[in-house]
């Protein structure tokens, strides 16, 4: 087998205020939560999907994001604007010349990441 993608792990303080934002922006359930050692993992958002799941530490790493998630969604406006909702911010929306556009923004913990159109 090839290796593969099977988990993106977020650094969190605040493992509550982390896996709330990201379940309601992606529309997905917890699939795991394991306490003992301050992880949760969600559901992929589809079937053969990468596991997303939230990690809690004393620290979080100190910026600059070396690693970023992009996220496909159906509308920019209607993303940011929940984005928005949930505690998160717009960084910069980004244009390139064919008209292509892509917005980095953060989530409620200040974590950029990027959201387009495909």
């Amino acid at each position: 087998m090839a290796p593969r993608v099977g988990t993106i792990t977020v650094n969190t303080e605040d493992l509550d205020k982390a896996v709330a934002f990201w379940s309601s922006f992606l529309g997905v359930e917890v699939l795991h939560s394991n306490t003992d050692i301050g992880i949760v993992w969600l559901c992929p958002d589809t079937p053969d999907g990468v596991n997303m799941a939230f990690q809690l530490v004393a620290t979080r790493p100190a910026p600059p994001n070396e690693v970023h998630l992009d996220i496909a969604v159906d509308d920019l406006d209607s993303a940011q604007a929940k984005i928005e909702q949930l505690g998160g911010s717009l960084v910069a929306v980004n244009h390139l010349g064919n008209g292509f556009e892509w917005r980095v923004v953060t989530d409620s913990e200040g974590n950029q990441f990027c959201i387009l159109c495909e």
